[in-house]
Formats: C-alpha cells, structure tokens, sequence
C-alpha cells in the first residue's frame, strides 16, 4: 500500500499591525511638520506623523519661490485681511520661534530709532532667511500698462492701489508703529493699518539694478522710462527646506516619529453620535496592512484633502490650482523684486536662491508671474506671459544663455463664502466633539500662526498637562542627518541633481 502525500493549501493569514499614538498628523508638508513641532516642544504626547510621498516637502511645499511674505505682494488689495495675517505672522515668528531657534529663525525686532522697534532680517548664512530684500515696484499713470489703456479709470485705480501699499506698509514697518510693547512683540492691528492716511512712505529706496531693470523693461515697450515707486519691502527669499529640517529635527529630539510612503486606505469612522474616528487603516510602503488609532487625528494633507472631505464632512470650499515656475541657473541677477500693477499680464517676481549641497554650490533665479490654472483644466498653465517678461527684463540673450526649466505648483486654498473669492489665509477646522482636526496653511509664510492656532485648538479637544519647552533648540549630529534624509531638497535642486 503507497503512501500518499497529501497538501492542504490553505489562504494566508492576512496580518494587520496596529499602532497606537496620542496624536497622529496626517501630511508632511510645511503644515503638518510645523504643528507637530510646536505640539511636541510644548506637550509630552505622543505624535506621529504620516507622509504618503517617500520624504517630507516633497509636494506643494517643496515647489515654491521661497516667498517669506510679510505683506508686501498683498498691500495693494482692497480687503487688508491678507496683508495683515502676513504682518501677524511676523510677529508669531519672533515670539514663537526666534527665542527658541535661536540660531537658526534670523527674523527680530532691531532699535530704528531711540526705543522705537522694528522687525529685521539679520544676515546668516546658515539663517532661514536671506537678509536680501524684496524691492516692490509699483508703477505710476506713465507707465506701459496704464499708456496702452484707453480708460481714465485705470490710472485712478492705480493711484488708489499705490496709496494702499505706501500707507499700509509705512504703518506696519515704517515709522508709525513701535513693535516692542511691554517687552513683547506687537504687530499693528487691522484698525490702525487702515486709519492712516498719509502717502509719505520711509521705506523708500531702490539699486541701480533695479532701476536699470525697469529702464529696460520701459524701452522694450518704446517709451522713455516711466516713472515707478521702488520700496524696500521686509519679504525675503526663504530656505524652505533648512526650515522644514530644522523643524524636523526639532520633532525627532522630542520623540516625534514618522513614516513615510505609507497609504490611508480607509478612514473608519463611527456612524453613532457624533462623528468621530476610530482607525487609520494604511498600507506601508513595503505593502504591509497597518491600522493607527489615535486620541486625535489631524489632517494637513493640502491637495490630498478631496478623499477625506466626504468622510470628515468638512464644510469648507477648496480650490486648487496651478501656476507655473521657471528656473534659470545661474542667476539672472542678485536681487529679489517684484512688479505690482492693476494689470495681472505685468505682475512678475524674480527671486535668488542660493543652495549648497556637498562642496557644490547654487546660485539660481526663480520667474513666476500671478497667472494660474484651475485644476480641472485640461490644459497646462501658460509659461509664455513669464518668459516674455523675463526677456524685457534681462532681455533676450541674457535670458537663453541660462540653463532653463519650468515646472508647476499646485495651490489648495479655500475660497471665501461671501465672495467666492480665492484667500490666501490659513484655514483650520473641528468640532468640540470630535477627535479630528483639519488644516490648510495657505502659504508657507503662516506656518507659525498656523502652528500656533492648531495648539490652541487642540488644546480645546485634548486635556493634556503643557510643558515649558527647553530654552533654546539643541541637535545632535545623528538626529541632523536624519532629518536630512527624512526630508526633499527643494525642487529646484531635484532638477539640478537629475540633470
């Protein structure tokens, strides 16, 4: 009698790892970095933050200009709300970041007069922030835009908009207001920005390349020069990623853990009562079922918030769009300016970056112009209107014989209900009830009242004992090389690197 051998197949057991965390962050963008930051330096939960690209930074905000925006590029609007969440941002960043990153959040208030303080950017080369201003040039009733029109209303606009911008930012930093207040930074409030009514602005003042620049600029339209308001404004160009390392490794010596590559697959949620979730459900990046359960969970996904809108019933209207970067390397010139009009065709930016990496160093131009794209457009966002500016600029040859890239950024920003118009503010949400929070930073610029406003709103939905955080920020060389590589260059560099 043979014997027989005999196989069962059996389907495997499906395994599924579950975590639990105090607080899990969902995003890893400048957002959901800066609001872990702030919770761990401040708390002893227990954070974790999830990232479905392979490093931080790598999505929206690793695509940007590195505008620091204290208001400036918003002077002009008719609404001052924009203007004045920049100018409160400033002030989140002395008193929430520079005494702690002491070395590296080189923004404080400097003595411009006897006992009258105002914000400065002190040079640093290891700084988040370049000491090199943005010049805001606004354009008079002489110039291109208003000459080619035949409408009388287009010169008085653009006498109002340059009477915003003068007395707006003569308030904010100029010499109307003193920023230190009982030994505390204080912005100016909204009252006081739109109460004054003078035009003489202190902040005047302008290079012989900016002005050769716009001489330029005048001549390829065959006009003589033009005449032009030159402001020496406080916004700078940013090193996005030193600051979204920083920040980083900040978080790694609080304890803060991260994943990245991994995938919400599910959101369960329970269907009694109040809306409240009770699992992640998550496939890692090496494929395996992992479930996160959390005491709070917060969204600050940026354009990967529509699949979870439905489910976290958010009542807030997004819109996302895209607008286009041109890259030029080396630089163009070695200044930051940007020209405001009433006329978007002429709005135009040109920002430095200098980046370092190994022994190599990089010194480049970023173009971009106000034009943009709704998402749902089938076409690309014109790069067009950004060269042509370009060119007229620095003209022709000067343009071309620089190694050029384009590429696009994605904006998600949520539009006012009254007006259906597009903000650029932050935007946080919650219930008192419920164990979520979700987050949209508007601009990189509002990531410290944006971290600072989630606190306070999680502090409202979690009971937990505050900490006083150390004095200063401390690292280690191992905790720094993680954060390194847990975190994208810039996208600039991306291409750079790749070609």
């Amino acid at each position: 009698m043979k014997n027989h051998l005999i196989i069962r197949f059996m389907n495997p057991i499906q395994v599924s790892e579950i975590e639990y965390v105090d607080v899990i962050v969902v995003g890893g963008g400048i957002a959901g970095v800066a609001i872990t930051e702030f919770l761990a330096r401040h708390s002893n939960l227990s954070i974790k933050l999830l990232e479905k690209a392979p490093q931080l930074g790598n999505l929206a905000s690793g695509k940007l200009e590195g505008w620091y925006h204290t208001g400036a590029l918003y002077s002009g609007q008719d609404d001052a709300q924009t203007f004045i969440n920049c100018v409160n941002g400033v002030e989140d960043l002395i008193n929430l970041y520079t005494p702690y990153f002491t070395e590296q959040c080189n923004v404080n208030l400097t003595e411009k007069d006897n006992k009258f303080f105002t914000p400065a950017i002190s040079p640093n080369p290891k700084g988040w922030f370049n000491n090199a201003p943005v010049y805001l040039i606004h354009p008079q009733e002489d110039a291109p835009e208003i000459r080619s029109s035949r409408l009388k209303s287009d010169g008085v606009q653009i006498n109002i908009q340059r009477n915003r911008v003068l007395g707006r930012l003569e308030v904010a930093y100029g010499k109307q207001h003193n920023w230190l207040v009982n030994n505390q930074c204080l912005a100016p409030t909204y009252a006081q920005v739109e109460d004054y009514e003078g035009l003489n602005c202190s902040l005047k003042n302008s290079t012989e390349i900016i002005r050769n620049l716009c001489r330029q600029f005048d001549q390829s339209y065959h006009i003589e020069p033009s005449n032009y308001d030159f402001i020496e404004t406080l916004d700078c160009s940013m090193h996005t990623s030193r600051i979204l390392k920083d920040l980083v490794t900040s978080c790694l010596s609080h304890g803060v853990t991260f994943e990245t590559g991994i995938k919400i697959e599910k959101l369960l949620i329970d269907s009694y009562g109040k809306l409240r979730i009770k699992s992640l459900l998550c496939k890692t990046k090496e494929g395996r079922a992992k479930r996160l359960k959390a005491k709070l969970f917060i969204f600050a996904v940026g354009e990967g918030f529509e699949p979870f809108l439905k489910d976290l019933q958010v009542r807030a209207k997004l819109k996302r769009s895209r607008s286009a970067m041109v890259v030029a390397y080396p630089a163009l010139v070695d200044t930051n300016f940007v020209r405001m009009s009433t006329k978007n065709r002429f709005h135009f930016n040109h920002f430095v970056q200098h980046r370092e990496l190994g022994n190599e160093k990089y010194t480049y131009s970023l173009l971009a112009d106000s034009g943009y794209a709704n998402d749902d457009s089938m076409d690309g966002v014109d790069i067009e209107p950004i060269l042509e500016s370009a060119e007229r600029y620095f003209g022709q040859d000067k343009l071309y014989n620089r190694r050029l890239y384009s590429y696009e950024c994605v904006k998600t920003e949520f539009i006012s209900q009254e007006e259906q118009k597009r903000r650029y503010s932050y935007w946080i949400e919650s219930d008192s009830d419920s164990n979520y929070l979700c987050v949209l930073p508007g601009k990189f610029s509002f990531f410290p009242t944006v971290a600072y406003q989630a606190y306070q709103r999680i502090k409202t939905l979690l009971h937990f004992e505050e900490t006083k955080s150390k004095t200063s920020y401390e690292s280690n060389i191992n905790i720094e090389k993680e954060a390194n590589q847990l975190v994208a260059e810039s996208f600039p560099m991306q291409i750079f690197l790749a070609n």
